[in-house]
């Protein structure tokens, strides 16, 4: 027993021992690890890496040009006009776009318009099949529209409201189909026919329905240059062509009742500088285009034609994107974007070269590092430094560490490129790798 006991008291004490001997050591290790982060903070000035991207745009005037037949009718001076369509949606030919009504009443015909769609809208889910099927794709479709509805009102964006609304409504009753729990939609489209004749009751007498003349997308308004700015002259455009269009006086919209625009197809033509018209190249390039009515709607475009005159440049662009709520405003203020790039912003007081190898130090942990860069732009102060990715710098790690496709044996240190979120030292003299102390700002 005395001897279990004396072992017992002598392991305790190493025990003891060497916990307090941990203890200290980790309290040592943050000590002066705590010191001297505050050190780097207060002797040099840091920045994060951080991803970013930089764009070359083009700003210029735009002018549309589309494919469009005005709808005349007998009676639009003599009562008010209420659009059966949302500006954009598509009809076919002699189906009904506008009511013309002798009273007016702005709320009572926009309820009319709105049951318009929805009983357009039923009967276009009577072509459906009533099986039971899958309903992800609807289900996708219904998620995205709502993301849409969300996005728009976070913008202040209450402009397509009612085209959102609808879309959810066609979207929420696909999926009803599908699933079984609708097969007739009758009763429904009988209740909202009640509902409009209850309402035409306010609207006075109905003089004209308006029908369309051709198939093609529905739009409200006229403008008066429908003729003028004809994507039938696309062909034959130049820069004093344009400018002579753009002088002319718009016909008169007496008479008309909105407009079909008979193509998907439609054009874009900017004038611009011959410098600008460079940047953009040739025909056939795609471009990222934002039109000043439109900004939370870029489009994808493909340049149609170039041509060059003595006092500037005509770069025409085809689109074939109509979406409903879409501004088509005649002439809109273009933003074009000519380039992309992406990268790391690093600040040019940053950069050194170290033994040939042009880079930024970084706090890695408790000591200086130093981390190579490949400038690819500058701009205002700053290089944008090409992201090497993992699989590239192992790559590039194997090839330095061993020579160039063998031509030498001598092994090279290898310098690791910089990565997002290393905190650069932007400021500071007399770094060197491995320090752990830095020297004061001078």
């Amino acid at each position: 027993m005395k001897k279990t006991s004396f072992f017992d008291k002598k392991y305790l004490k190493r025990t003891a021992f060497w916990a307090a001997v941990s203890i200290l050591s980790i309290g040592l290790v943050a000590y002066l690890s705590y010191h001297i982060a505050a050190g780097f903070e207060k002797d040099v000035s840091t920045m994060f890496a951080r991803r970013t991207t930089l764009r070359s745009t083009v700003t210029c005037d735009g002018y549309i040009f589309r494919q469009e037949t005005p709808i005349a009718v007998s009676s639009a001076g003599s009562g008010t006009l209420y659009s059966a369509l949302e500006d954009g949606e598509k009809t076919r030919s002699s189906d009904k776009v506008a009511e013309i009504y002798s009273g007016y009443s702005p709320d009572i015909g926009n309820q009319l318009a709105a049951i318009d769609r929805q009983i357009s809208m039923l009967e276009n889910c009577r072509t459906l099949s009533v099986a039971i099927g899958d309903t992800g794709t609807v289900d996708e479709g219904i998620f995205e529209t709502v993301i849409e509805m969300r996005r728009a009102a976070e913008v202040g964006n209450l402009a397509r409201e009612s085209s959102y609304r609808s879309d959810l409504f066609l979207k929420m009753k696909k999926r009803s189909v599908l699933i079984g729990e609708i097969s007739d939609f009758s009763g429904r489209i009988a209740e909202l026919e009640a509902q409009k004749e209850n309402l035409r009751s306010g609207l006075g007498m109905l003089i004209e329905t308006v029908v369309s003349p051709a198939s093609g997308y529905y739009y409200s308004e006229c403008d008066g240059y429908e003729a003028l700015f004809s994507s039938a002259k696309i062909d034959s455009l130049s820069l004093t062509v344009l400018n002579e269009l753009i002088a002319s006086e718009p016909v008169s919209t007496e008479g008309t009742a909105g407009k079909i625009v008979t193509s998907h197809k439609w054009y874009l033509a900017c004038p611009m500088t011959k410098e600008d018209a460079a940047k953009i190249g040739g025909v056939g390039r795609e471009f990222r285009v934002t039109m000043q009515n439109n900004a939370d709607t870029p489009l994808d475009m493909t340049v149609y034609s170039v041509g060059t005159a003595s006092d500037g440049a005509l770069v025409v662009f085809e689109c074939e994107a109509v979406k409903e709520g879409f501004d088509f405003t005649r002439s809109q203020s273009v933003t074009i974007v000519t380039s992309e790039t992406t990268g790391f912003k690093v600040p040019v007081s940053a950069v050194r070269i170290v033994d040939g190898v042009e880079g930024v130090y970084i706090i890695d942990e408790i000591k200086v590092g130093f981390r190579r860069i490949d400038v690819i732009d500058e701009s205002g102060g700053f290089y944008l430094c090409r992201e090497v990715m993992a699989e590239d710098e192992a790559a590039s790690s194997e090839t330095e560490e061993t020579g160039e496709q063998g031509e030498t044996e001598e092994e090279t240190k290898y310098v690791p490129w910089l990565k997002q979120n290393d905190l650069m030292i932007t400021g500071g003299t007399g770094l060197s790798e491995g320090m752990t102390h830095l020297p004061p700002r001078k």
